[in-house]
Order: structure tokens, then C-alpha cells, then sequence
């Protein structure tokens, strides 16, 4: 029998037959208190390694002083690295900590998520002595460029790594096309969800959950009656965003009294910001930044929306359909994957705002059909992004070398940047 939402065991931890409890650590640069699609993806993987019976610890940059050093966050324990912005010699002695730490939890295996400077510095300290996996997005450096070139670095940390995941086909296949890139272990790995975490959106609380948030956040205050559109992703210059905020007046005209709510933060926020003073919208558009938790998020809104024209996976779209909230999207690769038009999400052209606006109009103008939407929108995001699937992914490489694990090393080889 297939498992619906919610069904996920939560039992005692059961490990695969034959396998062994492994020491795995996360390695992401941003984490706690951010929160955005990469902190909820190292988040939800590291709940479901832990309840595979596994070992897991998250290590992370320690931006400001007063942060704490350790700390436990949904029991995992936690632990932040110094890193000056200000001195010169600040990224060199990141670097020597974060191996030097990683020397201590002797872990059987490492994921790293990003293919910035920690992935080479791990390359260079592990290579040949600790399996360890790189995550890879669309966001990797340089991937703003046209046509992007790794860097040495990044090649040396992708031919190092004994398993590539990106996060869409798209990245996949650019990864594949760099000069000098010889492992051919590049999988397609969508963002893993707990989705027994991720509540059912009810109708019935949707007034409740405005009153909370409103209450949390008062510029996010709104009534009973109004519509609500939420979008969220990462702000680094996707000109989708922009068009979202082409296509709002023409929603507004229709339904005077719609808000927009565009979650995340990134480079370009600024950039989303202006555009909205420009067209001013000041009064219907707001951006909140980002949040820990999207459940009452998710219960206050009557659409969400995914205008993005990149092929790139996003973990806010993903929880939004895991939720039940019904979609409007634009057609990318990874949407063509995810949403079938008018059963799962309604999807218009990527590159046509005039659409865009027509769908949200529709959408928001029949709750019948956002509540059917919602519905398989939510059967779909089961199949396409369970983290038992992708935790298999992630793990696949170090328990290959479970039953016999590797010799240490000596802390001189590791600490050798």
C-alpha cells in the first residue's frame, strides 16, 4: 500500500539490512537563525539521517560573536565555526577550523552543501581518506555568469567528490558541460521534506493563522476577506521576480485589496524592492524575509505562486504544494517534472507576465479549483521530494564503506589546507 502525507514511520530508528550506524556530518555555510530553501533542505536531511539510526552533526559559520559555539536545533546537535569577514587572514583560519573539527567528529561520511570555498578546503583534507558528497545548486559561484567555467578549485572539489547532487536536470547538465570535470557521479537529487512535518493546509484555520502572524509580524496584517498571494525563493536575480511584480497591477485591478507576499532574502533583493517602488506597490506587495517555519505561512494563503524562469528546484514551491496550497507556476524544467497543468498547478509560459496575471486571476477567483489544485498538487509533491528517497542518495556512497571502515589519518594530513 502506498503511503500518503503523514504516514511517514516514526518509530524507532530501523537501518537497513547489513548496514551500520554511520558518523555522517552536514557542512553548510549558512544555518540557523537563516532560513530559506537550503537551510530547510540540511534541516529535514539531517532529521531523516538521525532517524535512520545514524549519527549526524551540522557544522556552520559562526557569523556574529554573541552566537553561540554548540547548540542543539530539532536535536541535532550544532556547531558554529568562527569566521571573520573583516580580517585578511579570516577565511584561511575558517578553513583550518572547520577540517580541524571535522578531524575530531571522525565522521564515516561528509555532505557538503554549496561548491564554495569549504567544499575544496574538504577536498583537499579528505580526499582519499573520508567519502564525502557535494550538493550542488544553481547558485553555485560564477553561476551567474553566461556561460560559467569552474574555478581550479571547484573542479579539483568536483572530481574529488565521490558523488555529485544537484538540485535540477539544469544544473546537472552544466555541471556534466565543464571543461575539466571528469566525475561522471552527477545525480539529480530534488529537496528532500519531512512531510509528516508539513501540516495540511485547513480552510477552516486560515483566519486563525492570519491572526498569529499578524500578531508575530504587524506588517503582515491583513484581514479575513482579502486575498493572499505568497511567493518565495531565493532573491538572486531571477528576472521571473520581476515579472511577478509585471503582472500585479493587473491582478490588483481585479481584486483591489489582494496582498503579495514574497518570502526570502539574497544579492538581489534590493533589486525586487526598487521594482516595487517603481511600480508602486508599496501598498500590496511586501517582503518579509525569510522564515523558520512556513506551516502558518501556508494555512493563511489562498495561492502560491512560482514565477521563476530558471531551472532551478525551489523548497519554498515544494512545501507550499506539500501543504495542499494550490499553484500557479511558470514552465521550467523542474516544474514540467512536478506540476501537470490545471490537475496539480496552473502553468503558464515563463516568459509572458500578461498569462501569469490572467492565471492568478482565475485562480483566485475559483476556490473550487485552488482546492483541487491543492489537492493533487499535494500527491504530487509526496512522489517527487520525500528525503527518504533523497537521504538514500546522500548516503549511498559512505555505506558502501560501512562494514569496513577507513583507517584515520593522521590530524597533520587532515589540517593540511
Amino acid at each position: 500500500m502506498n503511503k500518503t502525507l503523514g504516514d511517514q514511520d516514526k518509530t524507532s530508528p530501523v537501518l537497513p539490512a547489513n548496514s551500520l550506524p554511520l558518523r555522517i556530518a552536514i557542512v553548510s555555510r549558512r544555518f540557523w537563525p537563516y532560513s530559506g530553501t537550503t537551510e530547510f533542505a540540511v534541516a529535514d536531511l539531517a532529521s531523516q539521517i538521525k532517524r535512520l539510526g545514524h549519527t549526524v552533526e551540522i557544522l556552520t559559520v559562526r557569523w556574529e560573536k554573541n552566537w553561540p559555539l554548540y547548540f542543539d536545533y530539532d536535536e541535532i546537535p550544532i556547531r558554529r565555526i568562527n569566521r571573520s569577514q573583516s580580517h585578511p587572514w579570516g577565511s584561511f583560519r575558517y578553513l583550518r577550523s572547520l577540517t580541524r573539527e571535522l578531524n575530531q567528529l571522525e565522521p564515516d561520511g561528509i555532505i557538503v552543501f554549496g561548491l564554495d570555498e569549504e567544499a575544496w578546503a574538504i577536498s583537499r583534507a579528505f580526499s582519499g581518506k573520508t567519502p564525502f558528497v557535494i550538493r550542488i545548486d544553481n547558485h553555485f559561484p560564477g553561476a551567474q555568469k553566461e556561460e560559467p567555467e569552474l574555478t581550479p578549485r571547484q573542479r579539483f572539489a568536483v572530481n574529488s567528490a565521490q558523488s555529485l547532487l544537484t538540485d535540477s536536470l539544469g544544473t546537472q547538465q552544466r555541471m556534466l558541460a565543464q571543461p575539466g570535470v571528469t566525475n561522471s557521479q552527477i545525480k539529480v537529487a530534488y529537496e528532500g521534506i519531512l512531510l509528516d512535518k508539513i501540516g495540511k493546509r485547513q480552510p477552516s484555520l486560515q483566519s486563525a493563522a492570519r491572526v498569529a502572524i499578524s500578531d508575530a509580524h504587524p506588517v503582515l496584517l491583513i484581514g479575513s476577506n482579502q486575498p493572499l498571494v505568497v511567493c518565495g525563493a531565493p532573491l538572486e536575480g531571477d528576472p521571473g521576480m520581476l515579472n511577478l511584480l509585471d503582472a500585479w497591477p493587473k491582478v490588483i485591478a481585479q481584486f483591489p485589496k489582494a496582498k503579495l507576499w514574497i518570502l526570502g532574502d539574497g544579492s538581489k533583493s534590493r533589486d525586487v524592492w526598487t521594482k516595487i517602488l517603481e511600480k508602486h506597490l508599496v501598498q500590496s506587495v511586501i517582503m518579509p524575509g525569510s522564515f523558520d517555519d512556513t506551516h502558518e505561512i501556508f494555512q493563511a494563503a489562498d495561492l502560491y505562486v512560482h514565477p521563476l524562469k530558471s531551472d532551478e528546484s525551489c523548497g519554498f514551491l515544494a512545501r507550499a504544494l506539500a501543504a495542499g496550497v494550490g499553484s500557479v507556476v511558470t514552465s521550467t524544467q523542474f516544474t514540467q517534472t512536478v506540476i501537470e497543468n490545471n490537475v496539480s498547478g496552473l502553468v503558464v509560459h515563463a516568459n509572458d507576465a500578461r498569462a501569469l496575471g490572467d492565471a492568478i486571476i482565475l485562480a483566485l477567483g475559483n476556490p473550487d479549483l485552488r482546492e483541487r489544485l491543492g489537492e493533487q498538487g499535494r500527491l504530487s509533491a509526496s512522489k517527487q521530494f520525500d528525503v527518504r528517497d533523497s537521504a538514500k542518495d546522500f548516503l549511498r556512497p559512505f555505506e558502501k564503506q560501512s562494514t569496513h571502515r577507513i583507517p584515520d589519518s593522521s590530524s597533520a594530513d587532515r589540517d593540511n589546507l
